[in-house]
């Protein structure tokens, strides 16, 4: 990261990143990855020596990213557009193609989203396969490119202009790995008069110095474009950290709460690791086999008689039992607590996670009157998610039409449906719209499009065609 900010700094003269804000990144990566933390490395005085211990983890963490990942961004959300051109390039005739397909846009997305939860940030960066430029590095039309989207996490994204909290030029980080040379990739998306400049710049991971830039990637490239080709992915919950535009991880305020639930698990967790069944047996009751090694009488399955002399046998020659009572009760409802309380604060509510898993509501209208919360949440985070992710069609749309010459309305629209079955009935919703069609209140071939993504013009050609 200094290797980076020093080139920003020295060539462009970039120096207002927070340090800090980075290393709460790292902080949040730690717990979001579970490769443990400092919390959970501890070393335990027990009067005789110190053992060190590390805690046992349910890693919450990565759960609830998942969650909001799944919640948000999943296999029903939809992006649809009003135009069969735009469309096809985005899709594909058969939905699964397009340069959505060809990027596999919806693993590669759903997979930012829970990383941009953990972490607070993620971004999709545009980039131009086979790109033809002139004398000047200005784009030129390039019949044959090929659009890529490449996927950025938090601690490689470094805002260096914004307005506000919408960031207009950033600075995006990436490794790579050129004839066995690891190499960190830096790609610079600066504005100037006529449109975005986007420069390329390699350094040797080994030496922190600049190298040649591998073939095929432009040091400069002039996209006369006065929209940037990247869009930033965060929570829609405030940063209460820095004043950098950057987000905030969904969990950046419950660390107390993880490190309780952890704490609890862990000696859940112990409570049966020391709370086994132990039998004590004096000495004179085990028994040697013939290389010296001594057994109890029912070890290893063994079966035997066992002759105990002339001796009394009393009470004191028995075997003595050792049971611990397990605490599972009071741990369970201890776990389900520190649930509870994460939970809310990660904006589900209280009533998300049931360590009993009780909690199966059958339908969304459930979901909506048993906890407020989840529904808000949901909607409010959809309502910053749409937006990175209409302007990033938008981009890609322009892109297509002027640069690689393919046929697309101006006014083509763009829109994401997202699936919010948990917390709308589609059921009820389409059997409204159906009968809102059969009172003329409705169009068929809007309904089409609201229901099965179609162009206009394809909606009203199926329609035509059901008609005949």
């Amino acid at each position: 990261m200094e290797t980076i900010l020093s080139y920003l700094k020295n060539r462009f003269g970039y120096d207002n990143i927070d340090r800090n804000f980075y290393r709460k990144i790292d902080e949040w990566d730690r717990w979001y990855s579970g490769n443990g933390t400092d919390f959970h490395r501890t070393r335990v005085n027990n009067g005789l020596s110190v053992i060190e211990h590390d805690l046992s983890q349910m890693n919450m963490a990565k759960k609830i990213a998942e969650d909001w990942a799944n919640l948000l961004m999943n296999e029903k959300t939809r992006i649809d557009t009003d135009d069969d051109g735009a469309s096809e390039f985005l899709r594909g005739k058969n939905g699964k193609g397009g340069v959505l397909g060809e990027n596999d846009f919806w693993t590669g997305i759903n997979q930012l989203v829970e990383r941009s939860f953990a972490l607070g940030t993620g971004a999709v960066v545009l980039r131009l396969e086979n790109a033809r430029v002139d004398g000047n590095d200005t784009l030129l039309p390039s019949l044959d490119g090929k659009i890529r989207l490449e996927y950025v996490t938090a601690q490689n994204i470094i805002p260096l202009s914004w307005q506000g909290q919408t960031v207009t030029e950033a600075a995006f980080a990436g490794s790579m790995t050129v004839a066995g040379q690891s190499l960190t990739y830096l790609q610079i998306h600066r504005k100037e008069g006529d449109g975005y400049v986007i420069d390329s710049v390699c350094f040797s991971d080994k030496t922190g110095k600049k190298v040649p830039l591998p073939e095929g990637i432009c040091a400069t490239l002039r996209t006369k474009s006065k929209t940037p080709w990247f869009v930033l992915i965060k929570p829609n919950i405030v940063n209460n950290l820095t004043n950098l535009p950057m987000g905030i991880s969904v969990y950046a305020n419950s660390i107390d709460i993880l490190k309780g639930l952890d704490l609890c698990y862990d000696s859940f967790h112990m409570e049966f690791y020391l709370g086994k069944k132990m039998v004590f047996l004096r000495k004179d009751l085990m028994m040697q086999d013939q290389e010296g090694r001594i057994y109890a009488p029912q070890d290893c399955n063994r079966q035997l008689f066992m002759y105990i002399g002339d001796k009394n046998v009393d009470g004191d020659l028995l075997p003595q039992e050792f049971n611990p009572a397990l605490r599972v009760e009071d741990h369970t409802q201890a776990i389900q607590q520190h649930l509870n309380y994460l939970s809310c604060k990660c904006g589900f509510g209280d009533r998300y996670y049931r360590f009993n898993g009780d909690f199966t509501p059958s339908t969304a209208t459930e979901v909506i009157s048993a906890d407020a919360a989840l529904y808000r949440s949901v909607r409010k985070h959809e309502i910053l998610l749409e937006q990175p992710l209409v302007r990033l069609m938008e981009t890609i749309l322009k892109i297509g039409k002027e640069i690689l010459g393919i046929s697309i309305r101006d006014s083509a629209s763009v829109s994401v449906r997202f699936d919010d079955s948990i917390i709308e009935d589609r059921t009820a919703e389409q059997k409204r719209d159906m009968e809102l069609v059969s009172m003329g209140l409705m169009l068929d071939w809007e309904f089409r499009m609201k229901y099965y993504g179609e162009g206009e013009e394809t909606a009203r050609n199926r329609c035509k065609e059901g008609s005949r």
